[in-house]
């Protein structure tokens, strides 16, 4: 069963499998840590900055908590909650932020990691997130739309012309987080 986990030690080496399949695929829409630096120290050596941003203390970047999604000891992909509606959250990033590896996209894994990842939002408080999703993303803006996300406009956002979507959490589902 899928969970949503805080980053640990015990899933470096799959969160480095991950980067690779990210890294490597010709995707348009997000690019991963560079999995040649995910040697044995990484996950101490980057723990304090992960730290830092949990608090909002990294200049020019929003409050973020990182999870990474798995199902029993596998990889799947990752979650980013942005609690608040900063600006660079409201014309960028939107609240939540996913991905799944290409070796398990097209399974029903992006639409379980926003709906537990969207239950993690409402357990700390929001009632309604936004998420950015690049128009030529089609399987992410059905995931989207699929668990409730009503199209607000078109911006663009570094180039890219990015969908702003709502989704309000009075009616998400039980959720499998755990550790966060």
């Amino acid at each position: 069963m899928l969970e949503l986990i805080a980053r640990c030690p015990e899933f470096v080496s799959g969160y480095r499998d991950y980067c690779r399949e990210l890294y490597d695929a010709p995707s348009l829409f997000f690019r991963p840590t560079d999995p040649d630096t995910i040697d044995d120290d990484w996950f101490e050596r980057t723990k304090p900055w992960y730290d830092r941003k949990e608090k909002g203390l990294i200049p020019g970047q929003p409050v973020s908590f990182h999870y990474w999604a798995v199902d029993g000891d596998r990889f799947i992909g990752e979650f980013q909650f942005r609690p608040e509606f900063s600006r660079k959250v409201l014309h960028e990033l939107g609240n939540v932020g996913y991905a799944v590896r290409p070796t398990e996209q097209g399974k029903g894994y992006g639409t379980e990691i926003l709906r537990r990842g969207l239950e993690l939002a409402r357990s700390r408080g929001m009632t309604r997130v936004l998420l950015t999703i690049d128009e030529r993303n089609a399987a992410s803006l059905r995931v989207c739309e699929k668990l409730g996300g009503v199209w607000d406009d078109t911006v663009r956002v570094r180039g890219a012309r990015m969908r702003r979507y709502w989704i309000a959490l009075e009616k998400t589902v039980d959720s499998g987080a755990r550790n966060g």
